[in-house]
């Protein structure tokens, strides 16, 4: 495995082109959290980047990550894990390693890429094809699965198809940490994984298309595949006799899955009004429902400011389990408040109340540029509610971060 991903990244170098842009990120950040072990966490984070025209319509994206951090969320034993499957994130992962193909009106994408069909900004029903990594359930990470992924524009009117033949759950928090504690008188474990073999009949695609008009943009979307959202049932073993502690075991499943989304937005001076919204059905079985966020934006000039809604509408509890950390502290209502520019201050005011069980999590983020290159900047993210609600079982995880990013 190692010696693939050296002679990909020589090859992607040594080929002419015609157009490269190319740098490097380093980050480093750092978490001190109010209560819990560790109290204090670091993170690293190396990025190359290279975007490269080999010929006026071939090029390439390369984005490749490698990461470190100080507690273990990171694996420290495995370089690269090519399915995302592991239960902790590889040392290494790429966000982009793409080949693409423009002619004409179409242009087509094969590789690892992102695709984030969001429209929204913080309830996203119509965004399925790429899995998210929970391992800091408070800086959502993107995975990049494997896919092609071809789009048509011509003149107003636009569609896209796309293609992920291998399935990869969202990444769940390491289990016992303080994202994922469990009682004392519990000992969990991970139990068996059932995932979705690679075949035809199991091939996760999806389409959209649309139109853009001059004030606005209507599209409508289909899903089917599985549900990235890991389905959990616990396997009880006897307690034992000294401790009393009781043995358990998560075994995980992956649920089929289909998605008929809607989005859109509309723009009237300076407000932009958006909508997205999808119907998750489940042809094994389980109540479907229906997921949704409304928000309106207003800017101008530096200043941005912005309040949605978001809700499930049926489904029961199905509605909760199948959406994941991404939607599972609905219904809530989304504020958010941004003053800055890329060459100046940048600073920002976020916050999430749940409307039924009265938690919220309060975010509060700045950073400066230095000498071009730099950017220092912190940010503090506060948790209220009751144990029993979403953001409430992690009031105690109250934390400051401080960062330091350069860009060459």
């Amino acid at each position: 495995m190692r010696l693939r991903l050296i002679a990909s990244a020589v090859i992607f170098l040594s080929l002419p082109a015609h157009a490269v842009d190319q740098g490097v990120s380093i980050e480093t950040w750092g978490d001190l959290y109010v209560q819990g072990e560790p109290s204090a966490q670091s993170w690293f984070r190396f990025a190359y980047i290279l975007d490269a025209h080999l010929h006026r319509t071939v090029f390439v994206k390369l984005a490749a990550l490698i990461e470190r951090d100080s507690h273990g969320d990171i694996a420290r034993d495995v370089l690269y894990d090519a399915d995302d499957r592991d239960l902790k994130r590889a040392a290494m992962r790429f966000r982009d390693l793409t080949l693409g193909f423009r002619a004409g009106e179409v242009t087509v994408l094969l590789g690892r890429q992102r695709l984030t069909w969001a429209r929204t900004t913080f309830v996203n029903a119509t965004d399925n094809l790429t899995p998210r990594d929970w391992t800091d359930p408070l800086a959502e990470v993107r995975l990049s699965p494997l896919a092609a992924d071809v789009t048509w524009e011509h003149e107003r009117w636009h569609a896209e198809g796309a293609l992920v033949p291998r399935y990869a759950p969202s990444r769940l928090p390491q289990l016992g940490g303080r994202w994922f504690a469990f009682p004392a008188e519990i000992e969990p474990s991970w139990g068996s994984a059932s995932f979705p073999p690679v075949s035809w009949n199991t091939l996760q695609g999806a389409l959209r298309g649309g139109y853009r008009g001059s004030r606005g943009e209507a599209r409508v979307s289909y899903f089917r595949g599985y549900d990235d959202a890991e389905r959990l049932t616990p396997r009880f073993g006897p307690p034992d006799p000294l401790t009393g502690v009781v043995p358990v075991a998560l075994d995980r499943s992956f649920p089929r899955l289909e998605v008929t989304g809607l989005d859109g937005e509309f723009l009237a001076a300076s407000w932009i009004v958006r909508g997205e919204a999808g119907y998750f059905h489940y042809p094994d079985g389980g109540d479907g429902f229906l997921l949704y966020q409304l928000e309106a934006e207003w800017s101008r000039g530096p200043w941005r400011a912005l309040a949605g809604f978001g809700d499930t509408v049926g489904g029961g509890a199905t509605a909760v389990a199948a959406t994941s950390l991404d939607a599972a502290y609905l219904p809530a209502i989304f504020v958010a408040g941004t003053y800055g520019e890329a060459t100046e201050w940048q600073v920002e005011l976020t916050a999430t109340v749940g409307t039924k069980g009265g938690d919220s999590l309060l975010r509060a983020s700045g950073s400066y540029p230095f000498a071009g290159h730099v950017r220092v900047g912190g940010e503090i993210d506060l948790m209220a509610g009751g144990v029993a609600t979403f953001w409430g079982r992690w009031r105690d995880n109250d934390r400051m971060r401080v960062f330091v990013k350069l860009d060459f």
